[in-house]
């Protein structure tokens, strides 16, 4: 266990969360997990992953949930220098990468969506990044989060990666 990770959380993380495997009726404790795990200073994730988040519907639980989440959580991305020197070459390797079809690289360089500043977030300041998305570098109809972080030598996980480090059975942090 590296005390010194620190861990971006992509959307799909908290939506797929909401909706299938930690649902807030029945398993209050990841969302606890998650906050006590940001305030030890593991966790966050970035302005444009709250945007998202916040797309939805205004009764949404998980958006309601992030409202109520401490300062610092949801960090900068497009406001932070450091963040948009990476992203500019997250950027460049993709209008050049000639593997994906192009309206995979016009779906990534989207500046509303969060997938390509995770990458640039977690390369500007040594993040891992968290998502469901799966490596599949055959792909060419879609840039995933796993197989771009591989260009830039970011590790991503799956969010069970995470928890099997960090939570105990009852989703209590364990540093």
């Amino acid at each position: 266990m590296n005390l010194n990770s620190r861990y971006l959380i992509d959307a799909n993380v908290f939506i797929q969360a909401k909706n299938f495997h930690y649902r807030f009726g029945f398993c209050q404790g990841f969302w606890q997990w998650l906050i006590e795990a940001h305030q030890a200073g593991l966790v966050f994730s970035i302005d444009k992953v709250r945007q998202e988040i916040n797309d939805g519907n205004k009764d949404d639980k998980v958006r309601l949930w992030a409202d109520d989440l401490p300062d610092g959580f949801f960090i900068p991305d497009a406001h932070d220098n450091a963040v948009m020197q990476a992203y500019r070459q997250v950027m460049q390797w993709n209008v050049s990468n000639h593997h994906y079809r192009q309206q995979a690289k016009d779906e990534f360089a989207r500046f509303d969506k969060a997938d390509a500043f995770l990458i640039a977030a977690a390369k500007a300041h040594g993040f891992t990044v968290v998502t469901h998305e799966a490596s599949k570098p055959e792909s060419k109809k879609r840039v995933l989060i796993p197989d771009a972080a591989n260009q830039f030598d970011i590790e991503s996980i799956m969010i069970y990666d995470l928890l099997s480090q960090y939570a105990t059975g009852n989703f209590a942090l364990s540093l």
